[in-house]
């Protein structure tokens, strides 16, 4: 055998050891946005390295509306964990990301950050586990993210603000400094927060809206200045 012949022969031994370690990702979610998370986890500088992105699972016995490139293999119900597994929830509605998460996490399941390779995060960001973050989307200093969090594309988290479990931030949201956005809230397309704010759990805030006073638990506000729907 040649030095050239070895040489090929030993890094294609290499990538089936190092590939025997890499983890299977498993998207939960059959919407059209499972599908864009699909497209930044293979954008992920982590995959084909940590993981491989194995398929999707279903969040209920609902039919498959969308088409997808990988196979939707089985319910979060009915599926069977194996040791390399890891997950990532991509279900929009955060009450319906939390059920699918406690049931994953019963059955002893881990789930991963995936984060696009173009997104801007703080060295001094601290962000939890489970959680989306896309593409030209920046994290200022000091900027606290939990768990399982749905930052979509070009959204801009400023310095000292918190993001609690299972909010999501919708394309284009700015959030000014030391802002506290609570639990399952939900600030739709283009939204603005004003510093010093605080969004509470189960709140929305409208598309385009600017939010310049504290938002209410479970309420929704809209407009410019941000006012209560009634």
């Amino acid at each position: 055998m040649g030095d050239r012949e070895f040489f090929y022969h030993g890094w294609r031994f290499y990538f089936k050891i190092i590939g025997n370690f890499m983890k299977n990702l498993l998207i939960i979610g059959t919407g059209s946005f499972a599908r864009i998370v699909h497209e930044y986890a293979l954008l992920s500088k982590e995959c084909g390295q940590e993981w491989r992105v194995k398929g999707y699972l279903k969040s209920s016995e609902m039919p498959v509306q969308e088409c997808f490139d990988l196979p939707v293999i089985e319910t979060v119900d009915n599926y069977s964990l194996s040791d390399d597994d890891v997950f990532i929830c991509a279900e929009v509605d955060g009450n319906v990301r939390h059920l699918a998460v406690e049931k994953i996490v019963a059955k002893g399941g881990k789930f991963v950050n995936i984060i696009h390779p173009q997104s801007n995060i703080s060295r001094t960001a601290v962000i939890g586990e489970g959680n989306i973050i896309g593409a030209f989307t920046t994290l200022s200093m000091n900027t606290k993210i939990g768990n399982h969090v749905i930052i979509q594309d070009h959204v801009n988290v400023g310095h000292d603000s918190v993001i609690e479990d299972y909010v999501h931030l919708y394309v284009g949201t700015i959030i000014s400094g030391r802002n506290c956005i609570d639990k399952y809230a939900v600030l739709y397309t283009g939204g603005t927060v004003y510093p010093k704010i605080k969004i509470a759990s189960n709140a929305i805030v409208g598309a385009g809206s600017v939010v310049m006073r504290n938002v209410k638990t479970s309420t929704t506000v809209l407009g410019n200045p941000a006012a209560l729907l009634k």
